[in-house]
C-alpha cells in the first residue's frame, strides 16, 4: 500500500510544493500548488485591504508581481507587518499568515488523501466528476460559513478544492487550445456532454522524446472542435489488471503512467517543465493562478465582505470561547460561579482588543448534551447562563455525558479557541474520547477542565478523574491547557484567568510542564511586553515562596499571594520583563502532587512549528504537506517552523517531554527568511515542539507549541476519498489499518460522524490482525434527510486494550469529510469502491 500511495503521488498535478516558495519569482524552476495557493490569497488580501479598510497598500502592488504563477513568499509576512502597524483597522494580524497555510496545505494534502481518485485530479476525461467534484467543495464552502458559521472547515474545504480546479489547468488540454482565461464552467456547474471529447472518439496521436513537446500530439478533430480531453493514467504494471485506456485516447504520460507506451504513446501534462508538455508548464500555472484568483472573487462575491474578511481571518475577533457546563445538582454552586464568570466577562468585552468571535454555551447531564447558545453576541451567553437551572437533574451513578458536550462544541468552534469545561462527575461515554481528540488536534482548541470536590478527590488514584482510565491522557494535558479544583470562593480568580485567555490569539507559549518539580531556564526576548507565568495543582500550593523565579541578572523576582488565597491556581503577570535568560525552580514544592507550569507571552514576534511528511524528491511531485494524524514511532518526518520578520544566525529544534525536559535536540538541514526545515526521528514518548531561534544581535527567541504529539505503532488510511452521497444513497468507506509490529495484534475501531448520519453512538469493530488489515463501513444518507449541513466529518480512531485493566488507549485517527447532496433526487444504490482496494492490495503485493 505505501509503495502504490507513495508512486501515485507522481502522476498527479503541479507539485505539491512548500519550500519551493522562493524570496522572489526564478526562472526554470518549477511551479506548485502551494505556491500559485498562496500568491492568489495574497492578492485578494491585498484587493480586501484596499476596499474594505483603505489601506495604503503602494508597497505590496509594487512587490506584487506574479509571473508563471510565482510571487514572492514574503508578502505574507509583509501583509502581517501592515495589519500589525494598521491596529485601528480592528485587525487581529496573529493569525492571518496560520490561515494562509491551512488553505494552501489543504490543497496538497489532496496528493496524499485523494491518489487514486480521477476525479480529484481531472485524470481519464472525468469531466463530470471533477466538475461536480469541485462544485460540490465550493458549494460545502459556502454551506460552512453561510450555514455554519464555522470558518475553520470552510478553509480546509476551500484549499481542497482548488487543488482539484488548478489540475485541469495541468492535465487538460484547455492550454493546448490557446484559451486567454480561465474557464467559467469550475464551481458555476457540470461540464456538457458536448464540451469534451466522447468516449469513442480520438483524442491523441504519438508523439515521442522532444518531439511531445516541439510537435502538437492532439488529434486534429480535437483542435478544430475546441473540444476538452485529459490524459489516461494507468499504473505501470497494473494494465494486465484493469486494462489499457481506451482506443486513441491520450496519456498522462511519465516515467509511472504504463499507459504512456501505448498508441497513442506520449502523454499531454504539463505538471512540470520537463514533463511530457512542459513546454506549457508555466502557462498552465499562470491560468491555474488566475483562476483560483477568479473563484476567490466569487467566493467573496457570494458571501460577502464582512465574512469574506473572516474567511481570511482579516477581522479583530477570530476564535471561539466555549463554557460546557454539568447541570446535574451536586453542580448547583458551580452553575452560579459559571454565571458569576460569565458576567464579569461581558463587562471586560469592550476592553479587550482581541475578543472571541463567538460565544458557545453547551449544558450536560446523563441523559443529554445540548448546545444553548452560539452566537456572536456575548450578552446571549450570559442571559442563556442566567437561565440555566441550577438543579436540572439528580447525579446518576453512571456519570454523566462529558464527552458529548465537547464534541459538540468542537464542531461548532473556530480554530485555535478555547474551552472551559465545569463538571463534579465522572464521565459516562467515554467510549467518546478518542473522538474528541481526533476533533481537538484538528481544531487546534485548548480544554481548560474545573472539576468539583467529588472529582479532585479521584485524581490521587492515579486515574483519569473523568472516566478512570490508568495512565491514560487528560484532555487538559495534551491541548496545552490546566485542570484544577474549583470551589465557591474561587470565583474571582476563576474569572480572572478566562479573561487573560479571551486573547488566546495574541499569546505564545514559551514554555509548558506538567510535573513534581522544575527547574528550568527560558528566554525572554525583547518583542515580548507581557509574561504570563500559571501554576496550578489538583493539590494544595501552601508556600509560594518555594518557588524561585530569577531574572536575567540572577535577582529573584518576587511572587506575591493572589488577592484571594486560592490554593491550586497561582497566576502572575510581569509587564515589560527583562530581556535574557530567566530561570525557573519548584523543587522545594512538596512533592506529593503533580503541578502543572505554564509561561505565556503577549508578542508580535509569532512562530510556528507543524509536522511535515515529504513526497518522494525523486518522483514528479515534491515538496511536503502537513502530517494531519500522529506520526509513527522511528519515522523519519521533517520539523517546518516558520517566525515571521525575524533575521537569526542559530536555530535549535528541541523535542521536549510533558515533563518540559529535552528529548532530542536538533540542528536545520535548509534555513532561511521562507521557513526553517528540520529532519527529525520520531522518539517513542509523547513531545511537544520547542524552537529556540538566535537573532543576528545575540537575543534568543523561545517558542513552544502547545499541544502534545502522540507517537504510535498503528496508522489508518482511507484512499478512496473524496465521499459524495446522495439523498437515498449508501457509499462504501475502505480503510487499510497497519501495525508496525510483526506479531499479532487486537484493535478497537470506532466511528463516529460529527451529523450523526450512522448513529449517536457510531459503530466499534473490533480487529485481529498481522501487519494489516483491511475493511469498509457502510453510510446511507436517508431520502428524508433535510439538515441544513451538507459536509458531515466522519471520525476513524484506534484503541487498543490493556489486558490488566481491560481499559482502552488512545493510538491514531483519521478524520474524513464526506460531502451530501441533499438537492438531487436519488433511487437507493451503493457506491462501491472496494475494487480500487484491491487494486492498491495488488499493487502492494506485486510491486
Amino acid at each position: 500500500m505505501y509503495i502504490m500511495l507513495q508512486f501515485q503521488n507522481n502522476c498527479y498535478a503541479f507539485d505539491a510544493g512548500f519550500l519551493d516558495l522562493k524570496p522572489s519569482v526564478r526562472k526554470d524552476e518549477d511551479t506548485t500548488h502551494y505556491e500559485i495557493t498562496v500568491c492568489a490569497l495574497c492578492r485578494v488580501t491585498i484587493d480586501y485591504l484596499q476596499s474594505v479598510y483603505k489601506i495604503d497598500t503602494k508597497y505590496l502592488e509594487v512587490k506584487f508581481n506574479v509571473t508563471n504563477g510565482q510571487c514572492d513568499k514574503n508578502l505574507v509576512y509583509d501583509i502581517v507587518s501592515i495589519l500589525t502597524n494598521s491596529q485601528q483597522i480592528g485587525v487581529n494580524p496573529w493569525q492571518y499568515a496560520t490561515t494562509i497555510r491551512t488553505i494552501a496545505s489543504s490543497n496538497t494534502k489532496t496528493d496524499l488523501k485523494e491518489v487514486f481518485k480521477s476525479d480529484s485530479h481531472f485524470d481519464s476525461e472525468t469531466f463530470l466528476g471533477g466538475s461536480k467534484l469541485v462544485m460540490k467543495r465550493y458549494e460545502a464552502t459556502v454551506d460552512s460559513v453561510l450555514k455554519a458559521d464555522d470558518y475553520d472547515q470552510a478553509r480546509k474545504t476551500f484549499g481542497e478544492m482548488l487543488h482539484t480546479l488548478q489540475d485541469f489547468y495541468s492535465h487538460s488540454n484547455y492550454i493546448e487550445l490557446e484559451y486567454t482565461s480561465p474557464s467559467d464552467v469550475l464551481g458555476q456547474r457540470l461540464f456538457q456532454k458536448e464540451e469534451y471529447a466522447p468516449v469513442d472518439m480520438r483524442t491523441c496521436i504519438s508523439c515521442q522524446g522532444v518531439d511531445c513537446q516541439t510537435k502538437p500530439n492532439l488529434d486534429v478533430n480535437i483542435l478544430k472542435n475546441k473540444l476538452l480531453t485529459t490524459g489516461y493514467f494507468i499504473p505501470k504494471g497494473l494494465g494486465t489488471i484493469i486494462g489499457k485506456k481506451p482506443k486513441g485516447k491520450c496519456s498522462h504520460g511519465g516515467f509511472f503512467d504504463g499507459s504512456a507506451t501505448d498508441e497513442p504513446i506520449g502523454g499531454i501534462n504539463k505538471d512540470k517543465l520537463d514533463s511530457v508538455h512542459g513546454h506549457l508548464h508555466y502557462q498552465a500555472a499562470e491560468m491555474a493562478y488566475q483562476a483560483t484568483r477568479k473563484i476567490l472573487n466569487e467566493f467573496r462575491q457570494v458571501i460577502g465582505d464582512e465574512a469574506f474578511g473572516l474567511f481570511l481571518t482579516l477581522k479583530k475577533n477570530l476564535n471561539s470561547l466555549i463554557i460546557s457546563i454539568d447541570t446535574a445538582c451536586s453542580m448547583a454552586d458551580y452553575t452560579e460561579l459559571a454565571k458569576e464568570i460569565s458576567i464579569n466577562i461581558v463587562k471586560q468585552y469592550g476592553q479587550l482588543e482581541y475578543a472571541p468571535h463567538n460565544y458557545i454555551l453547551i449544558t450536560f447531564n446523563s441523559d443529554k448534551a445540548e448546545i444553548m447558545v452560539n452566537s456572536r453576541n456575548p450578552n446571549d451567553l450570559t442571559i442563556a447562563i442566567e437561565n440555566l437551572k441550577t438543579c436540572e437533574k439528580k447525579n446518576s451513578t453512571n456519570g454523566e455525558l462529558y464527552y458529548h458536550s465537547l464534541v459538540e462544541g468542537l464542531k461548532q468552534c473556530e480554530y485555535a479557541s478555547v474551552i472551559y469545561t465545569f463538571t463534579d462527575s465522572i464521565a459516562k461515554d467515554a467510549y467518546l474520547k478518542h473522538q474528541v481528540r481526533a476533533l481537538l488536534r484538528n481544531k487546534r482548541a485548548v480544554v481548560y477542565s474545573f472539576m468539583g470536590e467529588q472529582i479532585k478527590r479521584r485524581i490521587f488514584n492515579n486515574i483519569d478523574p473523568l472516566d478512570e482510565n490508568n495512565n491514560d491522557f487528560d484532555f487538559a494535558s495534551i491541548s496545552g491547557g490546566l485542570t484544577f479544583p474549583i470551589n465557591i470562593n474561587d470565583r474571582i480568580i476563576i474569572a480572572e484567568f478566562i479573561l487573560r485567555r479571551l486573547e488566546w490569539t495574541r499569546l505564545q507559549t514559551i514554555f509548558i510542564s506538567k510535573s513534581k518539580s522544575i527547574s528550568t531556564r527560558f528566554y525572554v526576548d525583547s518583542s515580548i511586553n507581557e509574561l504570563y507565568l500559571d501554576i496550578s495543582s489538583m493539590g494544595e500550593i501552601t508556600n509560594i515562596n518555594q518557588i524561585q523565579l530569577r531574572k536575567p541578572d540572577n535577582s529573584l523576582y518576587i511572587l506575591t499571594d493572589n488577592v484571594i488565597h486560592t490554593k491550586h491556581l497561582y497566576m502572575w503577570k510581569i509587564i515589560q520583563p527583562n530581556v535574557g535568560v530567566w530561570s525557573l525552580i519548584t523543587g522545594n514544592l512538596s512533592q506529593e502532587f503533580d503541578y502543572d507550569i505554564q509561561i505565556h507571552s503577549k508578542t508580535n514576534r509569532i512562530c510556528s512549528s507543524t509536522l511535515q511528511k515529504q513526497f518522494e524528491s525523486d518522483k514528479d511531485s515534491n515538496g511536503y504537506t502537513q502530517l494531519t494524524t500522529e506520526p509513527l514511532i522511528d519515522s523519519n518526518l521533517i520539523i517546518l517552523t516558520t517566525c515571521e520578520n525575524v533575521q537569526y544566525t542559530n536555530v535549535t529544534i528541541s523535542l521536549i517531554d510533558q515533563f518540559g525536559y529535552i528529548i532530542t535536540n536538533y540542528l536545520p538541514f535548509q534555513s532561511d527568511q521562507l521557513g526553517i526545515l528540520t529532519n527529525i526521528r520520531i522518539p517513542q514518548q509523547q513531545f511537544r515542539i520547542q524552537t529556540i531561534i538566535t537573532l543576528i544581535n545575540g537575543e534568543k527567541i523561545q517558542r513552544i507549541e502547545k499541544q502534545v504529539i502522540s507517537p504510535t505503532i498503528f496508522t489508518i488510511e482511507l484512499n478512496d476519498q473524496p465521499y459524495i452521497i446522495s439523498q437515498g444513497e449508501t457509499i462504501q468507506m475502505n480503510y487499510t489499518i497497519k501495525s508496525a509490529l510483526s506479531n499479532k495484534v487486537t484493535v478497537r475501531l470506532q466511528i463516529i460522524d460529527t451529523l450523526k448520519i450512522i448513529g449517536n453512538d457510531g459503530i466499534i469493530k473490533d480487529l485481529t490482525f498481522i501487519n494489516q488489515t483491511s475493511g469498509m463501513n457502510l453510510i446511507t444518507l436517508s431520502k428524508d434527510y433535510k439538515e441544513k449541513l451538507i459536509t458531515d466529518l466522519v471520525i476513524f480512531t484506534i484503541t487498543t486494550q490493556d489486558n490488566q485493566t481491560n481499559k482502552y488507549s488512545y493510538e491514531n485517527d483519521e478524520i474524513v469529510s464526506v460531502y451530501l447532496e441533499t438537492n438531487l433526487a436519488s433511487s437507493r444504490k451503493t457506491i462501491n469502491y472496494l475494487t480500487i482496494s484491491f487494486l492498491l492490495f495488488i499493487y502492494q503485493i506485486y510491486f
